[in-house]
């Protein structure tokens, strides 16, 4: 009952938010916007829009380290909360230039998940295949070690651990996707959702981005780690091709959503359901349960090319990735918000490349860092945790002074609301001899 209260609630503030929502659309933006306006039809247009001419000016920028697409913390129809296929993957990964996914299916009693899953390379894709969590390590994605190479396991969902001992994991998620789109109100987001389902079919990738947040409270805890000694930070894409909305119609006149697994999160009768159904063509009761429309909220393409975890490898195999992930040769993108052809961030020292994100390098007078992106967005170096530089471009040179832990930010700012782009693992300029 408080649940289907707190939903008409919602539904009230989304018809009064509605109606000042032309006037909204012609000011400028301040901080960020209530859901039920990141999932209204005018701003998904306007960012679909802005999307689409950010990507229009992207180029591809040479830089002298390579940049391979990788995907982790990746579910199929091993877990028992998905039902996607290795060929659905495989037909993303295609389609979105993945060239690395690493499994992490939850565990099972009736199958070794992974001795069952793929390994290695597999139409043209390399595979990782590994666990989400254990009875003796919670919080971890675990890849078993494979081909003479050690285990791998970085702590995930970091916002349910408090505290942790950092040995027991190689790395930590600095990014996960179901994390992100939690610190929504559930109940407002569904309605949001339900409300504008019209829209969020329409714009199906701008509908997605509507919970990307900025990681800060991730990205603290990453500074405040790496600052100690290296700790390299991954993305998770928790992917599961499991959020789908069922739009049922009822025979007297309401409506019910259901979700993957054919739980109603959602009713409405009245004028609510008269103008959902008209969205549907439905204009007359049906004499029975009639569903409407089944919506895939999350398919692998899309969350995909939400976030990535790009490697900085001159080839794919089991030690060169198993390699990079330990070492945090590793580079964060945000493709939903800009096409990532190439990025660099790295040190050169007489002119030269010295070293890469992850690198731990021997600091000496004379070293520029520097940063290049596919086109222009607010970059920010932070230094030790705190802001070393700030600007607005597309390419930025800095002398170095002294050693310290750098990494960089870009972000993109879309319809008025700042994105994450590219959050780069840290360079590691140390005193003396590495």
């Amino acid at each position: 009952m408080a649940i289907r209260s707190t939903l008409n609630l919602c539904t009230f503030l989304l018809v009064t938010f509605f109606v000042a929502e032309a006037a909204w659309a012609q000011k400028e933006a301040g901080p960020r916007l209530p859901v039920l306006r990141r999932l209204s039809e005018p701003f998904l247009e306007k960012l679909d829009r802005e999307r689409a001419l950010l990507a229009e000016g992207i180029e591809a920028v040479e830089v002298p380290y390579p940049f391979v697409r990788g995907r982790f913390h990746f579910h199929s129809h091993f877990s028992h909360d998905s039902n996607g296929t290795l060929e659905e993957i495989v037909a993303a990964a295609k389609l979105t230039g993945t060239e690395v996914i690493g499994f992490t299916e939850h565990k099972s009693r009736e199958v070794d998940v992974v001795a069952e899953n793929v390994t290695g390379w597999y139409e043209d894709v390399y595979f990782l295949a590994g666990t989400e969590s254990s009875s003796d390590l919670k919080n971890s994605l675990h890849w078993p070690g494979r081909e003479g190479e050690d285990d791998v396991r970085f702590l995930c969902h970091q916002e349910e651990v408090p505290t942790f001992d950092r040995t027991k994991y190689d790395g930590i998620e600095i990014y996960n996707t179901h994390s992100d789109a939690k610190d929504e109100p559930i109940a407002m987001l569904i309605t949001a959702m339900v409300m504008n389902m019209g829209a969020v079919q329409k714009h199906p990738e701008s509908a997605f981005c509507s919970f990307l947040d900025y990681p800060e409270r991730f990205l603290t805890r990453f500074d405040q780690l790496t600052t100690a000694e290296r700790y390299p930070g991954i993305a998770g894409n928790d992917s599961h091709q499991n959020q789908k909305l069922q739009i049922v119609a009822l025979p007297g006149g309401g409506v019910e959503v259901l979700d993957y697994a054919d739980e109603v999160v959602w009713t409405g009768d009245g004028l609510r359901a008269k103008m959902l159904l008209a969205a549907f063509g439905q204009t007359e009761k049906p004499e029975e349960r009639k569903v409407l429309k089944t919506i895939q909220l999350d398919p692998y393409e899309i969350s995909m090319r939400h976030v990535g975890t790009f490697l900085q490898i001159e080839e794919i195999n089991e030690h060169t990735v198993r390699g990079a992930l330990r070492d945090g040769r590793i580079i964060l993108g945000f493709e939903l918000i800009a096409p990532l052809p190439s990025v660099g961030f790295w040190v050169e020292g007489q002119g030269k490349p010295v070293g890469t994100v992850g690198d731990e390098i021997s600091f000496e007078k004379g070293m520029t860092l520097h940063v290049s992106l596919p086109t222009v967005a607010q970059i920010r170096v932070v230094r030790n945790g705190q802001t070393f530089s700030e600007v607005e471009d597309k390419e930025l040179v800095l002398d170095l002074k002294k050693s310290g832990v750098y990494r960089m930010e870009a972000i993109q700012v879309l319809a008025g609301q700042r994105y994450p782009w590219v959050l780069s693992n840290p360079i590691y300029l140390v005193e003396g001899e590495k």
